[in-house]
């Protein structure tokens, strides 16, 4: 299992390391969700001409580590010209971690390279097959089974009324984001709900500050994971982190920046207010 702390007997290119001086892998990932599967688009790339030439002999190749605890899956996919690496839903289930990385596809003797940091400089190193040559930056993403989330056409957050409340109630407790409203605000808005030309009002009204409720909640979980919501398992929490994570390219450090903006994320969410994605995030009933 790969581990970008811990110390290496040879120089390994790495995101934050001192052994080499201005070498850069850069190991982009981008997941798809496909009728049979995820699938991995990979775009991997290195300014090391010693390291270029190595790979283009194949004697170092370009590979993916893909681990899931959950379900103990861990496996290592060769990448040859940025393939796609297909996963199977059955083989993973909730977080699952994906690993850039650089290997050595046949013994080496004598492993060197000039981009060195000094301390390394014109020292050689036999490597074995297999061995990590560089490490890239961590991605995550969730894999979730068929009922997980919520999909296109099925509503995020169910408005309904009750002729009791005095005030609008915002229930986070179900599968759903349950939006309750007085008994005259709900029939005003059901009037609303049908005319495309008032949805912009409705999800300003409504929607919105319930999404930014739900990314806060999100949001704490994150920062703080010893004091968690208890909501992680709720269908509208799993498809918010999904499809956020999708804007964020699977990219973990964009992920945690939609979450600190949680306005701009919600009218993310919302698709620019388009008419299909109030369709997905909250049905008139």
């Amino acid at each position: 299992m790969l581990n970008i702390n811990i110390n290496y007997p040879y120089p390994v290119i790495r995101e934050y390391t001192d052994d080499y001086q201005s070498t850069e892998f850069i190991g982009e990932l981008k997941v798809l969700l496909e009728p049979d599967g995820y699938a991995v688009h990979t775009n991997f790339e290195i300014n090391n001409k010693g390291i270029q030439i190595l790979l283009s002999k194949r004697i170092l190749t370009y590979a993916l580590e893909v681990q899931c605890v959950s379900t103990w899956f861990r496996k290592l996919y060769p990448i040859h010209e940025n393939s796609v690496i297909r996963l199977d839903p059955q083989m993973i289930h909730e977080r699952v971690e994906l690993i850039p990385c650089i290997v050595a596809a046949t013994s080496i003797e004598g492993f060197t390279n000039e981009d060195f940091a000094e301390e390394y400089q014109d020292m050689k190193f036999d490597l074995n097959a297999g061995d990590i040559i560089g490490i890239g930056q961590k991605r995550t993403f969730d894999a979730l089974y068929q009922n997980d989330i919520i999909k296109n056409g099925s509503s995020i957050v169910d408005v309904g009324g009750n002729d009791k409340l005095k005030e609008i109630q915002c229930d986070f407790s179900q599968s759903t984001i349950k939006l309750t409203l007085p008994a005259d605000q709900y029939e005003n808005y059901r009037s609303c709900g049908y005319n495309r030309s008032k949805y912009k009002m409705l999800n300003a009204i409504l929607i919105v500050p319930a999404l930014v409720e739900a990314i806060g909640i999100i949001a704490a979980d994150e920062k703080d994971p010893e004091h968690q919501s208890g909501h992680q398992n709720r269908a509208w929490y799993k498809t918010i982190v999904v499809n956020l994570k999708r804007f964020a390219e699977n990219d973990e450090r964009k992920y945690l920046q939609l979450l600190e903006k949680p306005f701009a994320s919600a009218e993310l969410l919302l698709g620019n207010n388009s008419a299909d994605a109030l369709k997905f995030l909250c049905q008139v009933e």
